[in-house]
């Protein structure tokens, strides 16, 4: 698969809320649950997610699901990379990684939805943008965001985008550098506890997964 750096520019919801929820790791029970008790209202308000849909929790297929969705975003994790790789360009070292880490509820599925799902999946953006009602501007990536500008994001070298996707270094060096001409930018892939802001870098990956909750920030 060949990713390019494309960023997706979201309005300013006028009408309702905007939320960006963390990894759903196929917990879509619980993303209902939590959503519920927000009074989610999904004629006006909108859920961006950070990626990683799919894989280790029970309901992938139904996590696929949320893309047919006209309130629903997100950008592409590491786990749709898989995926796409495994099932598209058979690409059998990602295959065999996908499988041992949580990829194997493809096989209860049928062969015939696969084209769909991956059609939807590599069209899906490595980054989101979107202004809050107060004018505070967000920027979400799966990983990691490996330019110190914002307003490079299109410049993105074919490595720069894997590490969009893939990287861990900055959250594990735990580093507090900020990326200029943005004002947040929201992460998931690296699992905290709790909400974790580093530098203006929000983490808000808690690990669904391990019987935490998920976190689902409201952008103001």
């Amino acid at each position: 698969m060949k990713m390019t750096p494309v960023c997706l520019q979201l309005e300013t919801n006028r009408t309702g809320r905007d939320f960006v929820v963390g990894d759903l790791h196929g917990y879509i029970s619980k993303l209902w649950q939590q959503l519920e008790a927000l009074n989610f209202n999904p004629e006006a308000d909108r859920l961006i997610a950070v990626g990683d849909l799919i894989d280790r929790g029970p309901e992938s297929a139904e996590a696929l699901e949320l893309l047919q969705h006209p309130w629903f975003f997100t950008v592409l994790g590491n786990h749709e990379h898989l995926m796409i790789e495994s099932l598209k360009y058979h690409n059998s070292t990602m295959r065999l990684t996908w499988l041992q880490n949580g990829g194997d509820w493809i096989t209860t599925t049928r062969a015939e939805q696969w084209s769909a799902w991956l059609e939807q999946l590599e069209a899906l953006p490595l980054g989101i943008e979107v202004a809050g009602p107060s004018g505070t501007r967000y920027g979400i990536v799966h990983a990691d965001y490996p330019r110190h500008n914002w307003a490079e994001f299109s410049q993105m070298s074919a490595d720069e985008c894997e590490r969009a996707v893939w990287a861990r270094d900055s959250f594990r060096k735990r580093l507090e550098h900020r990326i200029e001409g943005i004002d947040w930018v929201i992460h998931g892939h690296n699992i905290s506890d709790g909400e974790l802001t580093l530098g203006n870098r929000i983490y808000i990956e808690p690990g669904a997964f391990l019987g935490n909750d998920l976190i689902i920030k409201e952008l103001i």
